[in-house]
């Protein structure tokens, strides 16, 4: 028997990589067109030897010629760091979904890691992780993760009363560590809770595994309803609804894909690691799920998720006494299909999520404490398996959100060795700190590829230097010195509700409602949500790419620089209550407040709060900023018509919400000129308003630091 776990630390898994594209499930078909003789390799062997165990090492030294894995740059990776300035650039909105307050924001947070690396702390990990609380990292994180988990905004499966209406014991980790503790069916936490409350309390504890748990409970209880149809034929509808969703949202795994590829074997593995492009992490899991490496019968899996009989409209029991999500016969009766079920083992007769919550409960807990055990034969306990392809899942869906592509296929499965080395190591990081969201953000930002430069910046022996994480099938391009990635592979559109939450946040405008009750099908600007990519409901879920409708809807909301009037959460300065008025009208007021101020100064302050670039490049772009505005770059504020100033100002806004700058997430700006920053700025935007939200949030009790308005000083307590 042997036990793979590694305990977490800050820069446990520096020696790591990145991601994949998805592709089509049956046989890896999008690479087969181009590469020959390709199979990839199982965890546990060939399907025909047991002992052929899945290769641990990539490709070795070869020149690639032959279309295998690109040889590696080296001994060590090549560094290819953009530095601290880029890291900010590139964190903030991928942990708080906002953009930087313009470079003073930047510049604090660099001040901060250089201070902290000069105190031998990893200053990066520090921010990072600090960045990773507060309530714009609650409500980033909770809008990610009700996606993840399918949760419909609009119309009746919305179930706004379960997942969206709060009771209260949300404020802190104690619910959640009463789900985390204590089995759903018999226990009650003693006050009303709902799924909002769990999903906050999960945030807070920084543990994921209640919120998974108690998610499969109440989205039972969402209403379904079928038209024209028998109650036999509703509940086959039903159970594949439920049982879809687990498998994608939990395991990660797809019932019609098992036959070609699980963990023991793969139609397109090769024993030749050159020529092997499936990499699955060892452990026979699908064997302790369906059990069989194959799968078995979809119709015996989903009876786990039997609804007639166990659902009740009122009364029956409630899971951990969570009291606006529905209630739950434990009996074994009503059992219309009479299938025999299989989750994890045999399920009785009569079987319901009473019976698999335990296996979740017991398996997330050992899995903590002990990490992964394999038998000699890579045979895994059921219970550690279905908490295993949780977390793993739950990790794969956190890269592909901060850098743009899983580590898998679309087949749930790394294609090359350093796909599965980040995904594992990862994965063990995640599951050491009993599954700490916080702990998974943070050692991703730190990993080496989250902050690469572009080439030409890069003192590395090809532009092409890092492993084929990001675009794996680039390994069959011609030129060998461009088998490996770059920094231009992981340039991604930020997913939908960062962009919109980020250009709403930076100009102090409503943000788009969260979700609607079913009877109210007036969802605010819902067009331009759906367009944008925002996951709406089952049947509009949403995508994070980039299309010329897409385009021209967020232009038609935002080219000119007013509220879209999404009437949501209104917004304002960091750590301080909503704004009475739009940061752009402030912005005028307090520019007016500074002698001299020109038009220029005016448009170098709205790209510094928008892309963070306060710097005009050259008179080109002063003649398209007076194109633009209207105005002469060159004239003070006060010659100018206060009307027009707006006007102009906000058309500039909207301009720069449509570039590439605004939009993409990837490869950030270069440093800029700390002298171009304006010396005007909008109070709770300034220097030292932002070090006394940052700094207390970053660094709790751990240092002590004075704020001014030069910036922060820290000293060790």
């Amino acid at each position: 028997m042997t036990t793979a776990h590694t305990p977490s630390t800050l820069r446990g898994l520096i020696a790591l990589g990145l991601a994949t594209t998805p592709l089509a499930c049956q046989d890896d078909a999008a690479g087969t067109a181009t590469e020959t003789a390709e199979t990839d390799p199982p965890a546990t062997g060939t399907g025909d030897d047991d002992t052929d165990v899945l290769p641990t090492t990539s490709a070795g030294s070869d020149s690639g010629d032959d279309g295998g894995e690109p040889p590696p740059p080296g001994d060590q990776a090549e560094d290819c760091d953009a530095g601290d300035e880029a890291f900010i650039k590139r964190l903030i909105p991928l942990v708080q979904g906002r953009k930087p307050e313009g470079m003073r924001e930047v510049l604090l947070l660099v001040s901060m890691i250089e201070q902290l690396d000069a105190a031998g702390v990893d200053g990066r990990a520090v921010v990072a992780r600090g960045l990773a609380s507060g309530p714009l990292y609650l409500g980033r994180w909770r809008q990610f993760l009700w996606e993840q988990l399918r949760i419909n905004r609009i119309e009746i499966k919305s179930n706004l009363n379960c997942y969206s209406v709060t009771n209260g014991p949300n404020a802190g980790p104690e619910l959640a560590k009463f789900i985390r503790d204590n089995d759903a069916n018999g226990t009650s936490f003693g006050q009303k809770f709902s799924m909002a409350d769990v999903l906050e309390s999960s945030l807070r504890l920084d543990d994921l595994s209640p919120l998974y748990r108690a998610d499969m409970f109440a989205r039972m209880a969402r209403p379904l309803s079928g038209a024209n149809i028998s109650p036999e034929e509703f509940e086959v509808n039903a159970r594949s609804n439920f049982g879809e969703i687990f498998e994608s949202a939990y395991l990660g795994r797809r019932s019609g894909c098992l036959e070609c590829h699980n963990s023991e074997e793969s139609v397109t593995y090769n024993p030749d690691p050159k020529q092997n492009h499936f990499w699955s992490i060892p452990g026979k899991f699908e064997a302790a799920i369906y059990g069989a490496s194959k799968g078995r019968p979809e119709q015996e899996l989903y009876a786990a998720f039997r609804v007639t009989g166990f659902t009740v409209e009122k009364g029956g029991v409630q899971a951990w006494g969570m009291s606006s999500c529905g209630g739950f016969d434990p009996g074994r009766g009503g059992d219309l299909l009479n299938i025999p079920g299989y989750l994890g083992g045999k399920l009785p007769a009569g079987q319901h999520l009473f019976d698999i919550d335990p296996l979740f409960k017991s398996g997330f807990a050992s899995l903590a404490a002990d990490g992964l055990t394999l038998e000699d034969n890579l045979d895994v306990g059921p219970d550690q398996a279905l908490a295993y392809l949780t977390a793993t899942n739950i990790v794969n869906n956190v890269w592909k959100e901060l850098l743009g592509h899983p580590l898998t296929l679309a087949h749930n499965f790394p294609r090359n060795a350093k796909q599965r080395e980040i995904l594992q190591n990862l994965s063990e990081a995640f599951v050491a700190d009993d599954y700490s969201l916080r702990t998974l953000i943070t050692e991703i930002a730190v990993h080496p590829y989250f902050n690469v430069d572009a080439p030409d910046l890069c003192d590395t022996s090809t532009p092409y230097f890092l492993e084929p994480v990001y675009e794996p099938y680039s390994i069959t391009t011609a030129d060998p010195n461009r088998r490996g990635n770059n920094v231009g592979d992981r340039v991604q559109r930020f997913s939908a509700w960062v962009l919109i939450e980020s250009a709403m946040r930076s100009m102090w405008w409503d943000l788009p409602v969260g979700q609607i009750a079913a009877q109210d099908f007036d969802y605010p600007a819902i067009d331009f949500l759906r367009d944008t990519g925002i996951f709406l409901k089952d049947a509009q879920n949403g995508f994070n790419g980039v299309d010329f409708n897409g385009l021209l809807a967020w232009e038609n909301r935002l080219a000119n620089g007013s509220s879209p009037g999404l009437k949501g959460a209104c917004t304002g300065p960091l750590g301080q209550p909503c704004s009475q008025y739009e940061w752009i009208e402030l912005m005028l007021v307090a520019a007016s407040k500074t002698s001299g101020t020109t038009v220029r100064d005016l448009a170098a302050a709205i790209k510094d709060r928008l892309i963070t670039e306060p710097v005009i490049a050259d008179d080109g772009e002063l003649e398209a900023i007076a194109a633009i505005m209207g105005l002469d770059p060159a004239s003070k504020m006060s010659a100018n018509d206060g009307v027009a100033l707006e006007q102009g100002a906000r058309r500039y806004a909207g301009l720069l919400f449509n570039t590439p700058q605004f939009m993409l997430s990837g490869v950030p700006s270069r440093d800029q000129d700390p002298a171009a920053i304006p010396k005007f700025a909008v109070a709770g935007t300034d220097t030292e308003a932002l070090c006394k939200h940052l700094a207390p949030l970053i660094l709790a009790d751990t240092y002590t630091f004075t704020c001014s308005a030069d910036g922060i000083k820290l000293a060790k307590k």
